[in-house]
């Protein structure tokens, strides 16, 4: 992709991940019988490795986390397995990340950053590269995509702002914004409240907004973050004549017909003409599978290919069209996994 000459792209690989990796972790899951368990002995030298692996960390830490992790590890054979073959249990961040994805999804996505807590639940804006999780920040597709999705909204978000000359301002609307990892890791420069109104809105209540942003005022750059469900919040007056309208990581959590009705005909309303609406639809491929079924990452409707994907975006968009609503549609497959993760989809209003 090319992104706005201010907008930088860190997406680093150390290797390229292939889908037999997580198959091979699928079809461990798969195998697994209901109410069937992780073997003792499996479980043992997964707990003996994490305590053995940390011993300057306070045993009622390690007892804490260990008390959160070890259920979910003794009924799911295939993550007992990997945390074994990827050194899970001697990383200082693994096990912590788990607990963010069960608890606040916006958290465990940060790690794709390489940011999370410890042991001691202290956050870390950098884990170090020596740490066992390390590799895994790297790699993982999903991660990997996360971060070239973040940078696809910061090249948006970009050209919006430069879209006005000085007397109008250009409106951000980020629905669903967790912790605006767009705005923060790729070079996105505020415009401040004369230039640019961003609003935001996410209901997971862990999520500070002073703290995303430690050295800016949000008032003087034009940022407006509440606590709310998004869908609360499409017919806010305030978000009318909207630049741009984000979506990262949602579309696919709804059916498809509650979708069309309660999210893209009021973005639809919101956009001035010549506004995008960006939203991607995540595919069925390995990576994505795999996450569900070891982590307990959330249930999501997957597209079973790229072509159904932007079949299923055009027919919305052709329909739409014959009600009056007149959309022209970009698409974008993320580019750096060797199986597409997800399409992007950026609808413009004519």
């Amino acid at each position: 992709m090319i992104f706005h000459r201010d907008i930088y792209n860190p997406i680093e690989k150390m290797e390229e991940m292939k889908p037999e990796v997580f198959n091979y972790y699928i079809d461990i899951c798969n195998r697994q019988k209901k109410g069937e368990q992780t073997d003792a002995g499996m479980m043992e030298e997964i707990r003996h490795i994490f305590y053995s692996s940390h011993p300057k960390t306070l045993k009622a830490n390690l007892d804490i986390v260990w008390g959160r992790v070890s259920p979910k590890i003794e009924s799911n054979v295939g993550l007992a397995q990997f945390i074994l073959d990827f050194g899970g249990a001697e990383s200082d961040y693994f096990f912590p990340w788990l607990i963010t994805v069960w608890t606040s999804p916006s958290a465990a996505l940060e790690m794709a950053y390489g940011a999370g807590y410890d042991l001691t639940s202290e956050w870390h804006e950098r884990i170090p590269e020596d740490d066992r999780i390390s590799y895994f920040v790297h790699n993982v597709p999903t991660f990997v995509y996360n971060r070239e999705r973040q940078c696809k909204v910061a090249d948006l978000a970009m050209v919006t702002l430069n879209k006005y000359d000085f007397g109008e301002k250009s409106k951000v609307i980020d629905l669903g914004a967790g912790r605006m990892a767009w705005a923060r890791y790729h070079g996105f420069t505020f415009g401040g409240p004369y230039r640019q109104k961003i609003y935001a809105f996410d209901k997971d209540a862990t999520i500070e907004p002073e703290a995303l942003f430690p050295f800016h005022d949000l008032e003087k750059i034009g940022l407006e973050y509440r606590h709310s469900d998004f869908l609360k919040e499409m017919h806010n007056p305030n978000l009318k004549k909207a630049d741009l309208v984000i979506l990262g990581g949602v579309a696919s959590y709804f059916p498809l017909d509650i979708f069309v009705e309660m999210v893209v005909k009021p973005v639809y309303e919101m956009l001035r003409r010549g506004g995008c609406f960006f939203f991607d639809l995540q595919l069925d491929c390995p990576q994505y599978v795999w996450s569900v079924k070891l982590f307990d990452w959330p249930e999501i409707k997957l597209m079973k290919s790229p072509s159904e994907a932007i079949d299923t975006v055009e027919a919305i968009r052709r329909a739409l069209w014959d009600e009056g609503m007149k959309m022209g549609a970009d698409y974008a497959l993320d580019t750096y996994n060797e199986v597409a993760s997800s399409v992007m989809v950026m609808l413009t209003k004519v």
